[in-house]
């Protein structure tokens, strides 16, 4: 994730611990008490992503997870799930973020964070909303959940369009309100294409106007029934147009008072913007966050950020499900993450030398690490390929 309130208009937010941008300097959570890792000390602690089961109430047409009306054939049990997070709590990873599919569909979910929560885990909840009446929202906080993440694809006819159900807007925002109501931070998220990009500029006076904590705009992964989308992605002159009036909209909001915290997650060309855009303005400050956004290291997928979908297979983001690392059901997650045996996992962390000569020459690199693989394996064929959502033009990112 890019703060780009945080970085173009010095907005800090009270969610740092919340974001897949979590660096592991600081190695994720420590229970109280502790000083050092019990297990693997020297390996990375990603962000969980778990998708708790495939089925779904809503049908969206860029949905990374192919999610459907039925769970997945041998989704896993509530004692597995219960062992997996007992494992999750021994690694001490940073958050588990409970996902699907719709995670509220699946009957226990509520009680799975409840017993996250009891282990010391940071859980937040990505869902459509639908299934957040009042008694759902006080349970998630007397739970202790305090960030929900809500997907709001558009104005209303354009965001049921989307996700395959009239109605399905006015519901999203009836729960937004009833979590807010308890005290839970709310982000909206906006998977931004070429079917909806044009209400971007609505979509964050709804944000402003309902009193939304933080605006996520997803750049498209191509994944799952994304992958069918990629004639419907912005090109790179759309995009170019979507970031600049989010940082444009984003400074103008904190100059008028406003909290609202704006994101783009996704896209790791969006920090090397802001930088260029930094550097006719304030060149010393461009230079500080440079220094500051190379401490993050770019995309992390296979080292800070993992995903475990319904089946307990273990993969190196929430988009990349084509590729297994491992299976819960055979190995703990703590030790398929450690160890690496997977040959892309590994290859994951140590990967600059290994992508397009573009990207090696790229002097964002550092920032950037080649941006999403998931995206450049479904172009190309090769998931060391060339993200063609790279915007950037060749004399932007020449050496200097």
């Amino acid at each position: 994730m890019f703060s780009v309130s945080n970085i173009l208009a010095n907005h800090a937010a009270g969610n740092e611990d919340l974001r897949y941008g979590h660096t592991h300097r600081d190695r994720g959570f420590q229970p109280a008490g502790t000083k050092a890792y019990n297990i693997h000390p020297d390996a990375p602690r990603p962000v969980v992503v778990w998708a708790v089961t495939r089925a779904c109430n809503l049908r969206c047409v860029h949905c990374y997870a192919s999610a459907n009306a039925d769970p997945a054939p041998n989704e896993l049990s509530h004692e597995e799930g219960i062992a997996l997070l007992d494992n999750l709590a021994e690694f001490q990873v940073p958050a588990v973020l409970f996902s699907g599919g719709e995670p509220l569909v699946r009957p226990d979910t509520l009680e799975l964070m409840k017993y996250a929560k009891s282990l010391g885990i940071n859980c937040t909840l990505s869902t459509n909303g639908l299934l957040i009446d009042q008694s759902t929202a006080n349970k998630l906080a007397d739970i202790g959940i305090k960030y929900v993440g809500i997907s709001v694809d558009g104005l209303r006819d354009n965001h049921d369009k989307l996700r395959g159900m009239k109605g399905a807007f006015d519901q999203t925002m009836e729960a937004i309100k009833r979590c807010t109501s308890t005290g839970i931070k709310v982000g909206a998220r906006f998977t931004v294409h070429a079917l909806n990009y044009h209400q971007l500029d609505d979509i964050i006076d709804l944000c402003a106007e309902n009193n939304i904590d933080r605006l996520c705009v997803y750049h498209l992964a191509y994944s799952g029934r994304g992958g069918k989308m990629q004639k419907v992605d912005l090109t790179s002159d759309q995009t170019r147009t979507v970031v600049d009036r989010i940082f444009e909209r984003t400074v103008e909001l904190h100059a008028a008072g406003s909290p609202l915290e704006v994101l783009t997650v996704g896209n790791h060309a969006d920090p090397a913007y802001a930088i260029l855009a930094l550097q006719q303005k304030n060149p010393q400050k461009a230079e500080e966050i440079w220094k500051q956004l190379r401490g993050t290291g770019g995309n992390r997928s296979g080292s800070n950020i993992s995903s475990i979908d319904p089946m307990g297979n273990v993969h190196y983001d929430q988009f990349s499900w084509h590729y297994n690392c491992g299976n819960i059901r055979e190995q703990k997650f703590s030790d398929i993450w450690a160890n690496a045996t997977d040959p892309r996992l590994a290859r994951l962390r140590d990967r600059k030398d290994h992508l397009p000569p573009r990207c090696k020459s790229c002097r964002f690199l550092d920032i950037c690490n080649g941006n999403l693989r998931t995206r450049a394996e479904a172009a190309t064929d090769n998931w060391l390929g060339m993200d063609p959502s790279c915007y950037l033009n060749d004399t932007e990112i020449a050496q200097h």
